[in-house]
């Protein structure tokens, strides 16, 4: 009995006693090209968008890709990176996530969609874009 209560105290210990890390934002937020978003602190903001996805039902010779430009600031640090997606980011070397620190503080940006999506007309709405960004 005494080993089942040593084993049980140290099983509970061990549960209880590791911190989770505070993961926060992990929300897809939408941006429109050079407006600023402050999120945990740090503002983002969306600088280019440029898409030549291949539009819907074309012939086209390679799938193309969105690449996003984004630019984060906090503390008076600024960190720029792309964001891509589509079938041609893996030739271009260019990821849908990015990891990075700034002012001490890490953070995880994934590229979730750019809209509208590519089609033979001439687009009339501003693109946007998605970003699930996550403080670590």
């Amino acid at each position: 009995m005494k080993i089942f209560s040593i084993i049980l105290y140290f099983t509970l210990l061990t549960a209880f006693g590791c911190k989770k890390k505070n993961l926060e934002n992990q929300e897809n937020t939408e941006f429109t090209l050079n407006k600023p978003q402050v999120i945990n602190s740090a503002t983002f903001t969306v600088t280019n968008i440029t898409d030549n996805r291949c539009p819907i039902n074309a012939d086209c010779i390679t799938a193309g890709k969105a690449e996003t430009f984004i630019t984060v600031k906090l503390k008076g640090e600024t960190k720029d990176f792309i964001l891509c997606i589509g079938g041609d980011c893996n030739m271009a070397g260019i990821a849908d996530q990015q990891t990075f620190s700034i002012s001490n503080v890490n953070y995880t940006v994934k590229l979730i969609e750019v809209n509208p999506y590519n089609n033979f007309e001439k687009a009339t709405t501003p693109k946007t874009l998605k970003l699930k960004i996550i403080k670590m």
